[in-house]
């Protein structure tokens, strides 16, 4: 109690003898201090909350989910109004571990482990439709697994079965999902769905199964191929291509005006036709010579003689005829007979399917900056977009309007894992810097501390010694380093202390020296 009476007055003399500025200065660090303690301690990994989950959960979920942790009595807070719960970083492991012993959330609901609860008393209605829920649970469970769905829940149709056959109908399914932020889902992956339902209910046919997600969007149309009049692979190879085109455009005006600032379609007219066509040529000017056949004949005969014209021919029956005339004669025949190869050229030409007839493209962009002021013109960006979609003029068309957007994320779903890793990294450095902050505060409260008034020394007037007239000399336990000379301050401090001394101790002295000067001073 001595020590702690002895601490408090020391400190009520430190405090009385500090001027204004540094009782200030003692203030605020003192507050600085706590503050920075505060925040550490807030700030700290204990103080930290993880979610469990991602996204918003449904409330059923978040009320098993509070329940199991209030048993193991692990803390928590509810976040994002009720439908998101936060553990402290360092129970986070511990929570999932129990959450998930405990089948917590059900995902998809109760599969079969439903029938681990029933009774002796249960009807054949009743595990009838707990066997149509389980397996209900179980298909949303598999279709869960898909990397691009968050959540799912599917829905079977049984109907009464009938004796006759003309009143029997067939099942039917649904299946409704909802997509991951930044998801798709493709025609082929919502045909794997309907196989894998339809695969696992009796009776049950593929055309008999609708897929759709929660936006509305009908994922699963078995007549869609029949009514654009091209197959599956067709559709996708048209999707691809124009998600391919308006990404490009959009990536490269993001570039310049921003994240979100521009929203790109494509709509692309493909020609899926197949031409084949044989073209032969023949070529004059390059003939070759293959073979070649002579034949000689020689003939020898009488040679017609007599005058030329018709009395020469006509056979007269009576009288005299005209001298004809006789001769014989020799001839020669050369027959020389070569064959020749014209050259050909003989083409094959398919043109192959897939090419690109005609695009339209149709842009909403977002060309004023935050002062007001266009960062590029609209032909700059329709001519960006032109270049990017490949535009063949006479056969491609570009519509381009300006319209202010929500945002750099317009049009694009929030990235809560992104802005949960921001956050974290923000807090993070927060706490280190805090710990420094509270350091160097630290260190200036403990330099004020040590900066203290040097103590007066004490007046020797009661032993006669004057200030500053002790020497160097032996003490009881050797030599004593000689003290340095006494300031104005400390010897005019010496002299009131003395004069107070002397006051108490001979008042009469003191009298009798103050009437003498009063008396000099007076005359």
């Amino acid at each position: 109690m001595d020590v702690f009476n002895r601490l408090l007055e020391q400190a009520r003399a430190y405090w009385a003898g500090l001027s204004a500025g540094r009782r200030i200065g003692v203030v605020l660090s003192f507050l600085g201090v706590l503050l920075a303690l505060g925040a550490v301690v807030y700030l700290s990994p204990g103080g930290r909350y993880t979610p469990l989950g991602a996204g918003p959960l449904p409330p059923e979920d978040v009320s098993a989910m509070r329940t199991r942790l209030s048993g193991d009595g692990i803390p928590f807070r509810l976040s994002s109004g009720g439908t998101g719960i936060e553990v402290p970083d360092e129970r986070y492991a511990e929570a999932v571990v129990s959450l998930a012993g405990a089948g917590i959330p059900a995902r998809g609901g109760k599969g079969f482990e439903v029938f681990d609860e029933t009774s002796l008393m249960t009807t054949p209605f009743v595990q009838s439709v707990n066997y149509q829920r389980a397996l209900q649970a179980e298909l949303a469970r598999s279709i869960m697994q898909m990397e691009s769905v968050q959540s799912a829940r599917v829905m079977i149709a049984k109907p009464e079965p009938s004796p006759f056959v003309r009143d029997q109908k067939n099942p039917t399914a649904s299946v409704v999902i909802k997509l991951k932020p930044r998801m798709t889902m493709n025609p082929a992956t919502a045909g794997a769905i309907v196989s894998l339902v339809a695969h696992s209910i009796e009776g049950l046919r593929p055309e008999n199964v609708t897929v759709m997600e929660t936006g509305g969007r009908l994922l699963s149309d078995p007549n869609a191929a029949a009514r654009s009049g091209l197959p599956t692979p067709q559709l996708e190879y048209i999707e691809r291509l124009e998600t391919y085109l308006s990404t490009k455009a959009e990536e490269m005006l993001s570039k310049t005006l921003g994240p979100g600032r521009a929203v790109i379609r494509v709509s692309a007219d493909v020609n899926f036709q197949k031409i084949k066509e044989r073209v032969k040529t023949y070529s004059p000017d390059g003939r070759v010579g293959v073979a070649e056949r002579t034949a000689n004949s020689t003939s020898t005969g009488t040679r017609a003689g007599g005058v030329t014209g018709a009395t020469a021919n006509i056979t007269r029956t009576g009288g005299s005829t005209a001298n004809a005339g006789s001769g014989g004669g020799t001839s020669k025949e050369e027959v020389i007979q070569t064959d020749f190869l014209v050259s050909e050229t003989l083409r094959d030409i398919e043109e192959g399917s897939g090419a690109v007839t005609r695009l339209s493209v149709a842009a909403l962009v977002d060309l004023t900056a935050a002062d007001g002021q266009a960062v590029i013109s609209q032909a700059d960006a329709e001519e960006i977009i032109r270049q990017a979609v490949g535009f063949r003029p006479g056969r491609d068309s570009v519509t381009i309007a300006r319209a202010p957007l929500t945002g750099p994320n317009a049009g694009e779903p929030d990235d809560t894992l992104v802005r949960l890793q921001r956050i974290q990294t923000y807090v993070s450095l927060a706490r280190n810097l805090s710990v420094a902050f509270a350091a160097v505060l630290s260190f200036l409260v403990i330099g004020l501390l040590l900066l203290r008034r040097r103590p007066v020394p004490e007046a020797q007037g009661a032993t006669g010694t004057e200030p500053g007239a002790e020497t160097a000399g032996a003490g009881p336990t050797g030599p004593v380093a000689p003290t340095p000379p006494p300031t104005t301050e400390e010897r005019r401090n010496a002299e009131l202390i003395r004069f107070q001394t002397m006051a108490r101790n001979e008042p009469a002295t003191v009298v009798h020296v103050l009437s003498v000067m009063l008396g000099e001073k007076s005359i």
